[in-house]
């Protein structure tokens, strides 16, 4: 059986794509209208009906769109949808089906709004927005990217604990749910100044949050055993992701993007890199890297058995620009991701005793745009 993958981005189409392992083939099956700047799917938790349901967004930069979609067969239709502040980056799809989190970027805020029955927006309640304290007095340590709260992703922890993750304020909140969709601060991780947290990832057990920050390019690592706050990362544990190819001069004019688990081994972590092809446009003035690549490095990151220290570093060169779009199969075999700017879509064999062992399965450089991929 074929694998389908559900691409979503900066262009105007949702695209549903068929990976065949045997022929190493992935081709386009369907394109669908999509809201502008749908830049981010998650699927349900609770499906009920025909058809998966999905959540989408639409990135309007001071106010956007939360959106329901239902994939009948090929074809993706919007259900519903709901305003949101500016830019949501990010969707959270409760545990329970009661409801989603949105999180805005440039609205700074998270909101919960409930779901009928079928999956689609409740349109006759939604929490309050949750607006964040900001830490700074004008603007943090990168006074471009931190002038204000930047919300950029939401988790929900097994013991029902909400972490948000402000790129803004360099904090990780700690949020709780009071009845059905009240939502409340009760704490923060710290990052260090600067660093600009974009997305995490629990440790299988959850005892161990790993956050991976946008503009330092760090991976650190917080454990959720203890209650007090603020709490902040375990020494001796935080590495940058950068190929170590890049001069330290040049890796300021680059992001990384997004961090991953392989659900088949557990003690690895994924996280990409964007911008390696675009330095020398962000700074003229810069000398050109020595090797030239192909594309962005997705770090390979092999951890301890207990998930708190890091044993190796690894680099998996790829020959898509900006790879911001990257999901893991449900049963860990393989990798896909996408360039943002160019180098089309990829999926990749996971293989090895860790998942470290990268082999490129399929590609299709004319799917362009895409920010975010789902595995369905």
């Amino acid at each position: 059986m074929p694998y389908q993958i559900l691409a979503s981005g900066y262009r105007p189409n949702f695209s549903l794509l068929s990976f065949e392992p045997d022929s190493a083939k992935l081709k386009l099956v369907a394109d669908s209208p999509a809201p502008d700047s749908a830049s981010w799917v998650e699927e349900a938790v609770k499906q009920s009906g025909p058809g998966k349901v999905i959540y989408s967004c639409s990135e309007g930069e001071k106010e956007g769109l939360a959106v329901s979609l239902k994939l009948d067969g090929d074809k993706v239709e919007v259900t519903s949808s709901r305003k949101t502040r500016g830019a949501p980056a990010h969707i959270l799809p409760l545990k329970d089906g009661s409801g989603v989190l949105y999180a805005t970027y440039m609205g700074g805020t998270v909101v919960y709004f409930p779901l009928n029955p079928d999956g689609t927006l409740s349109s006759t309640s939604a929490s309050p927005d949750l607006e964040f304290p900001f830490p700074y007095k004008d603007h943090g340590p990168d006074a471009e990217r931190q002038e204000s709260p930047h919300l950029h992703q939401v988790l929900e922890a097994k013991d029902g604990k909400i972490y948000a993750v402000d790129l803004g304020s360099d904090r990780v909140w700690v949020i709780r749910r009071s009845g059905v969709d009240a939502l409340e601060i009760v704490g923060w991780l710290q990052l260090p100044e600067g660093a600009g947290p974009r997305h995490a990832v629990f440790s299988p057990d959850e005892k161990h949050l790993y956050v991976l920050t946008e503009l330092t390019h760090s991976l650190f690592v917080f454990s959720l055993t203890s209650s007090s706050y603020p709490s902040h990362p375990l020494p001796d544990f935080s590495i940058n992701i950068v190929p170590p190819t890049v001069p330290a001069t040049h890796q300021k004019y680059m992001d990384s993007a997004e961090v991953r688990l392989n659900p088949a081994s557990p003690n690895v972590i994924y996280a990409s890199n964007r911008w390696e092809l675009h330095v020398k446009e962000k700074n003229p003035g810069l000398p050109e890297i020595k090797e030239k690549q192909p594309g962005d490095a997705v770090a390979v990151v092999l951890l301890s058995e207990d998930g708190a220290k890091v044993e190796e570093v690894k680099h998996v060169r790829t020959g898509c620009d900006a790879i911001r779009a990257m999901r893991v199969s449900p049963d860990g075999k393989y990798v896909a991701l996408a360039g943002q700017e160019g180098g089309g879509f990829e999926v990749w064999q996971v293989g090895g005793k860790r998942g470290d062992e990268w082999k490129l399965a399929a590609k299709d450089e004319s799917i362009h745009g895409v920010t975010d991929c789902l595995w369905l």
